[in-house]
Parts: C-alpha cells; sequence; structure tokens
C-alpha cells in the first residue's frame, strides 16, 4: 500500500470554512494562531479537491444548499466561542 502524505489547508475565514463543510469536506481541526487572535479552520485536501473547489468558491461558481450554509456558520461559531 502506498504512503502518500495528506496536505492539509488552513483558513481563518468562517464563511470559506463553512462553504467547505457544506461542500463536504471534513474538518480536522481548529487552531489558534500563535498569538492568539485568529483561529483557523483546518481541512484535508484529498485529491487536491479541495483546491479546484476554492477556486469555484472564489470564481461564484460553487453552489451549496443555503439552509446547510447557514446551519454551518452557526456551528463553527459556536465551536470558536466555546472555552
Amino acid at each position: 500500500m502506498l504512503n502518500v502524505a495528506k496536505k492539509k489547508i488552513k483558513t481563518s475565514d468562517l464563511y470559506f470554512a463553512a462553504f467547505l463543510k457544506t461542500a463536504g469536506f471534513n474538518l480536522d481541526d481548529i487552531v489558534n494562531s500563535p498569538d492568539g487572535r485568529k483561529m483557523f479552520f483546518v481541512y484535508e485536501d484529498n485529491n487536491n479537491m479541495l483546491l479546484k473547489t476554492r477556486t469555484d468558491y472564489i470564481n461564484g461558481i460553487a453552489k451549496v444548499s443555503a439552509k446547510d450554509l447557514i446551519d454551518n456558520i452557526r456551528a463553527l461559531k459556536t465551536l470558536t466561542t466555546m472555552e
């Protein structure tokens, strides 16, 4: 079996993170920046699909359910405020 290193993508953009979750990517972790001022959402990029999805998101051609997106924004906000 081939052992391929999995690429991790992190973003501090809450809305992009919620979009990725809504698009079906699994949230691997939430980490603080070294200075503690920002939180980063960490996703695993399987088969470089996340990079293509990011390009589609930036170009405004990606589509997800609006209700699911709002639910994921709320869920991620809750996760970032938990202590």
